[in-house]
């Protein structure tokens, strides 16, 4: 048996060298639908379902905390009341774990490096069963006792040279003292690759020593379940150890926008990590599936029109003695070779592409260093190449076994083999229209997908993005109190304002799209109107003068802030309009908040309101604000990562190399991060959308292209066979015009079918994609109409070739020869 099958192979083969032009079509076809399936497959397994390195890794989960009534939410954190109530005596998990991330300056060798932290539990390593390379790692006398760390393998190898003796030695983590412990092996990272080193945390308690000052704080959480709990009984009794933990008091509304009761939440860790980007990989994964469908469709309907030149040569192997069985295999062999050559060139062409997704692929993406292409994913791309070849090659098998001898000898033309003109019509007219459905779906599924992403890119996000740069400025308590934190950042602020094209500077502790934040919580005295104290809780910024000029943020009423307010002056405020129609009613200039911004309490005097400001993501409702100026809060500058803002007059990225160097010139140990224009953060915060856009737009096009060609191929085929039909029409009388009606009203009633039907599909699957869509509705007449035209236009096209040139061949030569 398997001496026939490499015979046939063979023969397939040397019959498709004669024919290398048909050859490299079908292999391009299939090697681009192979290729693209391939690519989004190893996505698809190393993001959701290659399993997380941890051992037993099925059992963790991540929590996330909320409160009944919250309108502010952490992802995937819980509060130290919580996490201590639940850590001292859980009954549904075997232990628990908290971390928080941090960028630290990594100095004590020949140069100062800025590195990624985490600071943890001592109960993580023990939690993820993970053991030191070199050393040990810390335990839990460290989070009280002594600073301690463990390093990540590349760090050690590629600062300490791999050397043995690292531990003991003292590094510099922000200017503090830190032993080295322990290296962890090659294969550890946690939570993610860019973590270099790991730092002992110690929970904080609610209550402090003195009994009456109450904190909140947020840390990350990770938990592993005892054999046969479930995240939902877990979920359960963390949300009732929270619910009996010390109260917070009104910390907890200023961090969740609500006093209610705590609620927690369960999720596997490798469904947490992906949460985000799993209805997106789906409908991906969908889009390409279609794709190739359509890809593998459309080499069948050639295979078909080429068995018809193949009538006689497989009518005289039925003469000479082959039965249906060998003709089938003969058939199958040619398309399984087609398959096999696609679906390498495809693997080939899906490996570069893989190595190329880092590149590609937004900041934060998840799991990104587990996207391969393994042997498992090797493995999918030859079975479905195989597959494609079996595909291919069905319908020419089938018609090869309805195959008559004598009509073969008698009929010059025809449909293909054993298949009447008329039926092989027919199919070939089926495997269009779901050509054209496919396209109609993934058309659409662009078309919204790209009008969101420019919706986002235009949406006002209440400040002015263009000719501004931004950067952090980190300056850790370690190395810098607060009063020369901000004797370095005036007089930065004040030598850039004095720089050729600097409009404005300024600087604060939170900018819009940056990282972090800072809420506080206060009452305030009832309205005027009488009834309960007022319940605020606010994200707080501190800001210098000009700030709200620098982001472009306009005042909505009253006045910025600015240089006269000072430490001698009458505190004053500006706030957000949502801080003013929500706490202030409908006159807020001039209202006093007796707000504890400082050491002591003192009444803070609105002197202005300005726009809200999308913080985060948009569509998210706009958070309560309030501004206070660093020259009014006499701690000075208290946040360690300061953000600086410089608006010009000519393009920002000109000004780069000049704020570096009054950076080194102001303090030679400070580096600036994130330098970047505010441009390029709003694109940045897209950068999700607009890979998925670009990614459906892509397929849609191949789609397109696909439908066309096979749009074009069965009309020319229909064409060719209607020859001698055509030409008595022109003898008659008809013209050009009526020609080309006659084969585009064909066409076209093929496109119609194919669209009513993607149509249809779309409908059902439009729901899926609500969540990715932002400024668009599922279903708009304009997106209707644009993919109806770009469908009509290709119909055209590719009618009007085919009827053209037939139009003009001579009637009597096509009566003759048709």
């Amino acid at each position: 048996m398997v001496g026939p099958l490499i015979a046939d192979l063979r023969h397939a083969v040397r019959r498709l060298r004669r024919h290398p032009g048909y050859a490299a079509l079908v292999v391009s076809t299939l090697a681009l639908g192979i290729g693209a399936t391939t690519v989004l497959a190893s996505v698809i397994y190393g993001v959701l379902l290659r399993p997380l390195p941890w051992p037993h890794a099925e059992h963790l989960v991540r929590l996330a905390e909320t409160r009944e009534g919250a309108t502010r939410e952490w992802p995937l954190t819980l509060s130290n009341g919580t996490y201590l109530a639940w850590a001292e005596e859980p009954s549904t998990i075997e232990g628990i774990a908290a971390w928080q991330q941090d960028t630290v300056t990594l100095s004590g060798g020949d140069q100062a490096e800025r590195v990624r932290l985490s600071s943890t539990t001592a109960s993580l390593f023990p939690l993820l069963e993970a053991r030191a390379l070199l050393g040990d790692v810390f335990s839990v006398d460290d989070e009280h006792a002594g600073e301690v760390v463990v390093l990540s393998h590349g760090l050690w190898r590629q600062r300490f040279g791999s050397d043995a003796g690292v531990l003991g030695r003292v590094v510099e983590l922000d200017g503090q003292a830190h032993r080295v412990v322990g290296v962890m092996p090659p294969g550890f990272a946690f939570p993610d690759r860019e973590t270099r080193a790991w730092t002992p945390l110690s929970v904080p308690p609610v209550v402090a020593e003195d009994g009456e000052s109450r904190s909140i704080a947020i840390v990350n959480a990770m938990a592993r379940l005892r054999p046969g709990v479930s995240p939902e009984q877990a979920a359960a009794e963390a949300t009732a150890r929270g619910r009996g933990a010390p109260d917070p008091g009104m910390v907890a509304g200023a961090m969740f926008g609500s006093n209610g009761p705590v609620r927690v939440s369960a999720s596997l860790v490798l469904e947490a990590l992906t949460a985000e980007v799993r209805p997106a990989l789906l409908l991906l994964l969908a889009a390409v599936g279609l794709l190739l469908v359509t890809a593998t469709a459309n080499v069948a309907s050639l295979q078909l029109a080429r068995a018809a030149s193949r009538r006689r040569e497989l009518a005289i192997r039925t003469s000479l003695g082959a039965g249906k069985t060998e003709l089938s295999r003969l058939l199958l062999a040619e398309s399984v070779a087609l398959g096999l050559t696609g679906g390498v060139v495809g693997l080939a062409l899906a490996a570069a592409l893989v190595r190329g997704l880092p590149s590609w692929l937004p900041a934060g993406f998840p799991r990104l260093d587990a996207i391969a292409l393994d042997l498992r994913v090797a493995a999918f791309a030859v079975v479905l190449s195989l597959g494609a070849g079996l595909a291919i090659g069905l319908l020419p098998a089938l018609a090869a076994n309805r195959s008559r001898l004598t009509e073969a000898f008698g009929e010059d033309s025809g449909g293909a083999v054993g298949v009447a003109p008329g039926a092989a019509a027919r199919v070939r007219a089926a495997i269009l229209v779901g050509q054209v459905a496919v396209a109609v779906v993934l058309l659409l599924g662009a078309l919204q997908l790209g009008r969101s992403f420019f919706a986002m890119l235009a949406a006002d996000r209440g400040f002015e993005r263009r000719s501004v740069l931004t950067a952090r400025l980190p300056m850790p308590d370690s190395a810098y109190d607060p009063s020369r934190r901000q004797a370095i950042l005036d007089q930065l602020v004040e030598r850039l304002r004095a720089l050729p094209g600097v409009r404005e500077a300024a600087f604060t502790n939170v900018m819009p799209l940056g990282r972090g934040d800072a809420m506080m919580s206060f009452s305030a005295p009832p309205s005027a109107d009488g009834g309960d104290e007022i319940s605020i809780s606010t994200g707080i910024r501190s800001v210098s003068p000009g700030y709200f000029e620098a982001l472009g943020r306009p005042l909505v009423a009253g006045r910025a802030l600015s240089g006269e307010d000072t430490q001698t002056s009458a505190p004053v405020m500006v706030v957000n309009r949502t801080f003013a129609n929500r706490y202030l009613g409908g006159e807020p200039i001039g209202k006093t908040l007796p707000a504890r911004l400082d050491r002591e309490r003192l009444d803070w005097r609105v002197v202005g309101v300005v726009e809200d400001v999308v913080q985060r993501g948009l569509g998210e409702p706009a958070q309560p604000e309030m501004f206070a100026s660093v020259n009014q809060l006499g701690r000075g500058v208290d946040h360690p990562e300061p953000s600086l803002l410089v608006r010009t007059t000519e393009p920002p990225q000109a000004l780069i190399a000049s704020l570096r160097a009054l950076v080194h010139e102001q303090d030679e140990t400070l580096v600036l991060e994130g330098v970047h224009t505010m441009e390029q953060l709003v694109r940045g915060s897209l950068a999700e959308p607009q890979l998925y856009s670009l990614l459906f737009g892509f397929f849609a096009f191949c789609s397109l292209a696909i439908a066309g060609v096979g749009l074009f191929g069965v009309l020319s085929y229909a064409v060719s066979t209607r020859t001698r039909e055509i030409g008595v029409r022109v003898a008659l009388g008809a013209g050009p015009r009526d020609v080309l009606r006659l084969v585009l009203g064909q066409g076209l009633l093929l496109a119609a079918i194919g669209i009513g039907l993607g149509l249809a599909v779309a409908l059902g699957a439009v729901q899926y994609a609500t969540t990715l869509l932002y400024g668009v509705a599922p279903w708009d007449v304009a997106s209707l109409v644009a993919v109806v035209t770009v469908l009509g236009l290709v119909v055209a096209t590719a009618g009007a070739l085919p009827a053209l040139r037939v139009a003009r061949v001579d009637p009597q030569r096509a009566i003759r020869e048709g």
